[in-house]
């Protein structure tokens, strides 16, 4: 079964064309690829015969308290609510689209109240005599093994969307290979991609298995004129894994390929730039990355704040000491990260500013440098070192579990058809 586009929390995910798209999307475990249900009703016990039921959904701005008033709920019950419930939920983190439903009894007194989140995060409110209990409900979750596989044509993210899937399975992936591709400049049409990962489901009341979204990346491959790129995910010990090459080498390096995700390389690193605001040639030891004004910009290694500040012509600048000699910078932000300090540990891809435009600057864009020992070197031309490989004591069920996951990441050749394998 083809996934189908723009599958949401509640809705019947249906059968998509996907153009040009070379694709596939099959179950391995013998389940559904896709779950196809109706909209599920929110999970409330039987009641005697109820004198009224207000049921809603948050607006954007909207608060609980506002929707209840509006369905004639009291303040005093509604205060009942928000009181009896804070054990298990602050309401100032409800968000619109989060759903309820209060029932109250034939004497106008609330009888039970159910708050949806999510299928997955689902909270309840019921009154057994005179006393409150209050409950978090976190259904079972059933975990389906899919392939999702394509070719692109203008950006991975196009291509997973256009399979039907959601965009968090591409930046999944992305990540995954961030220590070797940047996908904002290396992604070309034409380049193939495959992947084997979880989907995760629930029941609804009727037994039907409702898709909820995506889980863990089991395995993955990348094919581009530069080379074929293979990941599988590992578990060392339960609950700590991480991503590692068919042969055993962790995937994951001392630095990423990028510090954010840009819309172009605006300068290289070079020893003669003319510069747009001086009018003169002087040495550009970095790379310029282009993007919107707040843009997130993350670290790309471990290490600790030395410098958070302003300092001229790179306006508002962050310097981020690595092990081994080496320091990152990052200039020209318009702000930085929410409770920032100098001499804090920050760790690779946290978010430490935002892009802008401060300092010597004509237009919002990122200034990465590196240096290594007190030197500037070229961020583009280093290949960083890898992280720790396989212990020799699991090799042979890392071997065993490779296999096994590489056999079902493409078990056929990938054909031009967008139908099921």
């Amino acid at each position: 079964m083809v996934i189908g586009a723009g599958v949401g929390l509640w809705q019947r995910p249906h059968a998509t064309q996907s153009g040009a798209e070379l694709a596939a999307a099959t179950s391995i475990d013998g389940g559904a690829a896709l779950a196809s249900s109706e909209s599920p009703v929110l999970p409330v016990e039987e009641e005697p015969p109820p004198h009224r039921v207000a049921a809603g959904e948050l607006s954007d701005g909207e608060t609980l308290a506002t929707s209840l008033s509006i369905r004639g709920i009291s303040g005093s019950q509604i205060h009942t609510v928000v009181s009896e419930m804070s054990p298990v939920f602050n309401f100032r983190y409800a968000k619109a689209g989060d759903r309820y439903r209060l029932v109250l009894d034939e004497a106008g007194e609330i009888a039970s109240f159910v708050y949806e989140r999510s299928p997955l995060e689902t909270y309840e409110l019921r009154r057994e005599g005179d006393e409150w209990t209050a409950s978090k409900n976190q259904p079972d979750l059933i975990r389906r093994r899919v392939r999702l596989a394509g070719v692109v044509t203008s950006s991975l993210y196009d291509a997973v969307t256009a399979l039907g899937e959601r965009a968090e399975v591409a930046h999944d992936f992305a990540d995954i290979f961030a220590w070797d591709l940047d996908f904002s400049r290396m992604a070309q049409p034409g380049d193939e991609f495959a992947l084997l990962y979880e989907r995760l489901y629930t029941k609804d009341d009727d037994g039907e298995e409702l898709y909820v979204r995506p889980g863990q990346i089991l395995a993955a491959r990348y094919t581009s004129l530069d080379g074929e790129y293979q990941a599988v995910y590992f578990e060392l010990e339960e609950g700590r894994g991480g991503y590692y090459r068919p042969d055993g080498s962790a995937v994951e390096r001392r630095f990423l390929k990028a510090p954010l995700q840009y819309k172009r390389i605006s300068s290289g690193y070079t020893h003669s730039r003319l510069h747009p605001i001086l009018k003169v040639r002087r040495p550009h030891l970095g790379i310029d990355y282009a993007a919107p004004s707040g843009t997130p910009v993350w670290s790309v290694g471990n290490g600790q704040v030395v410098h958070k500040g302003y300092a001229g012509g790179f306006g508002h600048l962050i310097k981020v000491r690595h092990s081994d000699g080496y320091e990152s910078l990052y200039g020209h932000l318009s702000r930085y990260a929410q409770g920032l300090r100098v001499g804090q540990r920050v760790h690779q891809k946290q978010v430490i500013g935002y892009v802008g435009s401060t300092g010597l600057s004509t237009g919002p864009h990122l200034d990465f440098r590196l240096k290594k020992d007190g030197r500037y070197m070229n961020p583009a031309a280093m290949r960083s070192p890898s992280g720790d490989p396989i212990p020799t004591d699991d090799r042979g069920r890392f071997r065993a579990e490779v296999n096994s996951l590489i056999a079902n990441l493409d078990p056929t050749p990938l054909v031009a058809t967008n139908e099921a394998l």
